[in-house]
């Protein structure tokens, strides 16, 4: 016997996403300002790198693979790392805003489940953050003249998918951290501060002392940003990306599970202690 519509589990999460949009976007539009200070102050940044980029040698080590090309080159370290960053930290940050509101217990008391829970709280402003990221490219592009003809479509949108995933996993972590703890986020911090500092989104690992390098070779990032640099700059294929791939990969599968089974629990122990409400 056929299922109705309606019992389609594919058609029955579709709902639960559109209403997590929609409340979200019913939010943001009260804070229209905040979405456009944040978009001018990227722009702003981007203009003061490219002058920066002037006075950077294009024969540097770890920039010469990419054309000696510093702007497109911080662009796009820039650009991915500020989304990256937000699909990091959305989570806990929506974790932390439910338990402000007094809202929190009820959103996780439905028949959703928490994890789609914390995913389709967050979806609205990942998808911001995405048009927020494509302004950049834009911006970049048109205004200050950065490369990006070479673009390998397809590799890109893999390389970019995967990242997402892995700092998902992340972000989740983080959010398990914040529902058991209630307020500060080390773990977070911690994360993005090894990524923002071993990534290489301003500078080419080369440049790094032996010691930095060989940490940088365990960060994520690391795999990320080289990947779609290559990808993008120099209109690299997925092949020749099998490494960087490989690893985000493993990372991806390695994080999301464990970051949704310590999720789930951190749920049930605030349930069972009866702190879900508390902040």
């Amino acid at each position: 016997m056929m299922r109705s519509k309606k019992q389609n589990p594919v058609y029955l999460l579709s709902l639960k996403a559109w209403a997590f949009m929609k409340r979200d976007f019913r939010i943001a539009t009260s804070y229209q300002l905040q979405f456009i200070l944040t978009t001018f102050n990227s722009l702003f940044i981007l203009a003061m790198l490219f002058f920066i980029g002037k006075m950077v040698n294009p024969q540097t080590p770890g920039l010469a693979r990419f054309g000696g090309n510093y702007f497109a080159f911080v662009l796009i370290g820039y650009g991915f790392y500020q989304y990256f960053q937000l699909a990091l930290t959305s989570f806990a940050g929506t974790i932390q805003s439910d338990q402000m509101s007094g809202c929190l217990e009820a959103v996780l008391g439905t028949q959703t489940k928490p994890e789609e829970a914390i995913l389709f709280s967050s979806s609205y402003g990942m998808l911001v953050a995405l048009v927020q990221l494509l302004v950049i490219f834009i911006f970049g592009s048109l205004a200050f003249k950065a490369d990006l003809s070479n673009i390998n479509v397809f590799s890109t949108l893999i390389t970019f998918m995967l990242s997402v995933m892995v700092f998902t996993g992340f972000g989740i972590l983080s959010a398990a951290f914040i529902v058991v703890n209630k307020k500060g986020d080390p773990l977070g911090w911690l994360i993005m501060t090894l990524n923002f500092v071993f990534g290489g989104a301003f500078f080419p690992i080369e440049q790094m002392p032996s010691w930095m390098q060989n940490i940088a070779s365990f960060i994520p990032a690391t795999y990320a940003l080289d990947s779609l640099r290559m990808s993008i700059m120099n209109g690299t294929g997925i092949v020749a990306l099998a490494r960087p791939l490989g690893i985000l990969s493993l990372w991806a599968l390695c994080l999301l599970p464990l970051s949704f089974t310590l999720f789930r629990r951190s749920i049930r122990r605030a349930k069972k202690e009866g702190t879900m409400v508390l902040y």
